[in-house]
């Protein structure tokens, strides 16, 4: 049994503390300084992660459009066009494909409703399942149906920005509008995102890819859209793809661009940033966690008397171990907290004057960098308390 309560321990470790404030005060600054260095990394990714997110929201899903072309001259009729048999045999044999769809420019000089005309719209005909391609939201009104479709029917979806260039706060849908002289009945209105990094939103109609190429005369750019489930995977799905498809057309090269290859590369190099600094962050604190077990060896050596005299009126080694131990668990804690604290105020700071970006105070980053701060504090302080068991206690009482 031990001879000193839990409480009674505790208040003469703070006593210790504070009637040694120089030891105590560096022993908090060694933490302070290893745990703002993990906390700050750890701030750093998030703020990374939270900015590619926010960038990949302003964009249609990661998606690979993909292309065929000659190794050699031939005519242009003779340049294969993606079927139905190669998107079956591409998510048949690929994996990370979520959807694939296709997309066919339209040309329309301008798209007027009533007085109000744009010019610089693009027009598309789209697929089925170019909604589930492209992750696009329909705020109002409804995507295309089969019999749109099947039966040709003049209809348009527009996105935000093209609805609010025509409409101006009228309700949309069920109007009609004109797109190269043919009118369209407005059945929907989606979300206005990018598609590729340098490309600004000036507005889009959508009509069904049927009617679209019956209104281009079969004469429109299609494209082949095959969105990923992750971007993680963006290299291995293009790497796929183009091998399924080189091997359907061996006379002819294959090749594929992303609206999202940017992203994909910012994340690969945010990855290796993070993991350099996490590396710096570890330093820090086995640093911080060397300098409390020379701190706490000093501090063995210093109280060599106070120690003996303790264990020659009872005291056990475990109670003169956990002293040891309870004074830099209690360093750790505020150390940890006063540099959690301090690094989210520096952090708020600069994702709100400095530069605007998406922060907020993440508590598993911050539970991480406190059990780093306890981990290295109370290990860096354990052994040289162990030592207090090896003291001769007649020796002690001499000061030796």
């Amino acid at each position: 049994m031990m001879a000193l309560s839990p409480l009674d321990l505790f208040l003469m470790t703070f006593r210790e503390l504070k009637g040694n404030w120089v030891r105590s005060g560096l022993t908090a600054l060694g933490i302070f300084m290893g745990v703002a260095a993990v906390s700050a990394t750890l701030n750093i990714s998030a703020i990374s992660n939270a900015q590619i997110q926010e960038k990949l929201e302003a964009r249609d899903n990661p998606f690979l459009s993909l292309y065929i072309y000659p190794s050699s001259r031939v005519s242009f009729s003779e340049i294969p066009s993606i079927n139905t048999e190669d998107i079956t045999a591409l998510e048949q044999n690929v994996s990370g494909i979520s959807s694939i769809s296709t997309v066919s420019s339209i040309y329309a000089s301008s798209i007027r409703y009533q007085g109000q005309t744009v010019t610089e719209a693009r027009v598309a005909g789209v697929s089925e399942n170019y909604q589930q391609t492209t992750g696009r939201k329909i705020f109002q009104g409804r995507f295309f149906e089969p019999a749109d479709f099947d039966q040709y029917k003049p209809v348009a979806i527009v996105d935000e920005t093209l609805g609010e260039q025509l409409f101006q706060g009228e309700d949309p849908i069920g109007k009609g509008i004109y797109a190269g002289g043919t009118r369209f009945t407005v059945v929907g209105i989606t979300e206005t995102k990018q598609q590729y990094a340098d490309q600004q939103p000036t507005g889009e109609l959508w009509v069904t890819q049927n009617y679209g190429n019956a209104l281009s005369g079969g004469f429109s750019f299609a494209q082949t859209l095959v969105s990923l489930n992750n971007l993680e995977d963006y290299e291995a799905v293009q790497t796929e793809i183009e091998a399924v498809l080189t091997g359907r057309y061996p006379n002819f090269e294959v090749g594929s661009y992303g609206n999202v290859e940017d992203l994909y590369l910012e994340q690969q190099q945010q990855r290796t940033s993070s993991i350099i600094l996490n590396i710096v962050g570890l330093i820090a604190l086995i640093i911080g966690g060397v300098g409390i077990a020379n701190i706490t060896v000093a501090s063995v050596v210093e109280r060599t008397r106070e120690i003996g005299l303790r264990r020659a009126v009872g005291a056990t080694d475990m109670e003169v171990i956990l002293q040891f131990v309870l004074e830099v668990t209690l360093l750790s804690a505020v150390g940890g907290i006063a540099a959690i604290a301090s690094i989210h105020f520096l952090s708020k700071i600069a994702t709100t004057t400095l530069f605007v970006s998406p922060y907020t105070f993440q508590l598993r980053d911050a539970a991480i960098s406190m059990g780093a701060s306890l981990v290295v504090g109370i290990g860096a302080s354990l052994l040289p308390a162990l030592r207090v068991t090896r003291i001769d206690v007649v020796q002690a009482l001499r000061g030796e």
